[in-house]
């Protein structure tokens, strides 16, 4: 079987292309296949970007005599050009497309956007793009199977350094004790990997995931207690003014507000290897 994976290179894809090969025939879509990222992937790869789809699978077709049975689609969502519009456009286009060559299994990553996710868009743009692209691939898919993952926080955005102890200062301020979820993106290509070998179990499902919940003082504790390393968030000025970063001072309002809402036991019965922090500390993290 032979599996497209969009954003090769990135976090959730270069996960996803972890876990699948030796199992699939993996395809991995970059923009820039000469670099050593995606040259380090391991897989065939595929020259392409969202803008084009059509493009994109006829590339794929010239890689492959095998038609493509899965995709893995994922979108940018931040970051330079990157619009709200165009992410939405790109997401729905990799849906279309695969309905017309006869994609079998779509899996699709998102949000969790709370509780029930289905229909709520929240405040954060670059979640309620997720929104606009689940309800397409629900309603307009009539014979592709699809399943759809919705991940928390990334554990994997915690790296060493100032950033994290400026994002670390305005959750403190915001959430105060209150824990936040947060999921290693391992586990999401793990988990992907598992739906594509059962597609049957998780056909038209959506599946949250997270693997532990932890407020500010529970991070800086792990990490002292795993590494060693004593981390505090940085002078409150600079977390306030993280917080006039529109997009990121309304995520990090809704956190305190709602938050996210998956099930991490449940996680643990689908994914019995899920990661909680101290595990990715000492397995995945760059401390």
């Amino acid at each position: 079987r032979v599996i497209l994976v969009t954003g090769a290179t990135g976090r959730q894809g270069g996960a996803v292309v972890s876990a699948l090969k030796g199992k699939f025939t993996v395809l991995g879509v970059t923009r820039s296949p000469e670099s050593d990222k995606a040259r380090g992937l391991g897989v065939q790869l595929v020259e392409g970007d969202l803008d084009n789809v059509p493009a994109l699978f006829d590339a794929a077709a010239a890689v492959t005599a095998e038609p493509i049975w899965g995709v893995f689609s994922v979108q940018v969502s931040l970051g330079k050009g990157v619009t709200v519009e165009r992410e939405i456009r790109q997401g729905k286009a990799l849906v279309d497309e695969s309905v017309r060559r006869g994609v079998r299994m779509f899996v699709y990553a998102s949000v969790n956007r709370g509780p029930t996710s289905w229909g709520v868009p929240t405040p954060i743009a670059h979640f309620g793009t997720k929104n606009e692209v689940e309800q397409h691939l629900r309603d307009a898919t009539a014979g592709m199977g699809w399943a759809i993952v919705r991940p928390v926080a990334f554990m994997d955005n915690l790296a060493p350094g100032f950033a994290t102890r400026v994002f670390l200062s305005a959750l403190k301020q915001t959430l105060g004790d209150k824990s936040l979820q947060w999921v290693a993106t391992r586990d999401i290509g793990t988990v992907v990997s598992k739906i594509f070998a059962a597609p049957e179990n998780f056909n038209h499902k959506a599946i949250s995931l997270a693997g532990d919940e932890l407020n500010v003082d529970g991070i800086c504790a792990s990490i002292k207690h795993v590494t060693g390393q004593d981390i505090a968030p940085a002078w409150w000025g600079f977390g306030a003014a993280l917080m006039f970063v529109p997009e990121v001072g309304r995520m990090v309002r809704w956190f305190a507000d709602e938050g996210y809402a998956a099930d991490v036991n449940e996680c643990r019965e689908l994914h019995p290897e899920m990661m909680d922090f101290k595990a990715w500390l000492r397995k995945d993290s760059l401390w």
